[in-house]
């Protein structure tokens, strides 16, 4: 009788210039890893992208959102001020749902401000997820919304105040 392995161990990776950039030991949840030695790491408190042995790390508060395409084994993401990066993954190693859960883990509230004549804007608190979290405010415009439009402003400023004073 032959054994057949079912789970499959992700490839262990050295964490050491993560660490050493975040000066502790990071708290790993999920890693994924790709050719060249790329890595994306999911932790308690940020993500971290190691790519020709340079780390780069968004905190989770500054991470708007991501994805996961199968077919052509891509992780995408961006951030709140809406910076776009990818990485191509051999082993995704549960990367998708451990982001996922982390962004969702950073968000505190969102809400929707009319900015007529055009589009709406997004108002979200947002936490980072260290030992002492801090609330991070965000108005993210669409539809065309001018945040610049003095309407607009006031709008998306009474709304921020009504949130901070209602549910912090």
């Amino acid at each position: 009788m032959v054994a057949m392995a079912i789970f499959k161990r992700p490839t262990r990776v050295d964490f050491s210039g993560l660490e050493t950039l975040l000066g502790a030991k990071p708290q790993v949840l999920a890693h994924g890893v790709g050719d060249a030695d790329l890595v994306l790491a999911v932790t308690r408190e940020e993500l971290a992208l190691r790519r020709d042995g340079q780390w780069s790390v968004w905190r989770w508060e500054r991470v708007a959102g991501g994805s996961w395409n199968g077919d052509t084994s891509t992780f995408r993401w961006r951030t709140m001020d809406n910076e776009r990066f990818d990485a191509v993954l051999t082993e995704e190693n549960r990367v998708p749902e451990a982001f996922r859960e982390r962004v969702l883990a950073s968000t505190l509230v969102q809400s929707v401000v009319d900015a007529s004549p055009r589009g709406q804007v997004q108002v979200i608190g947002r936490r980072d997820l260290s030992a002492n979290p801090q609330t991070h405010w965000y108005a993210v415009p669409s539809g065309g919304a001018d945040l610049n439009d003095p309407h607009t402003r006031e709008a998306v400023v009474t709304e921020t105040d009504r949130l901070r004073t209602e549910y912090f």
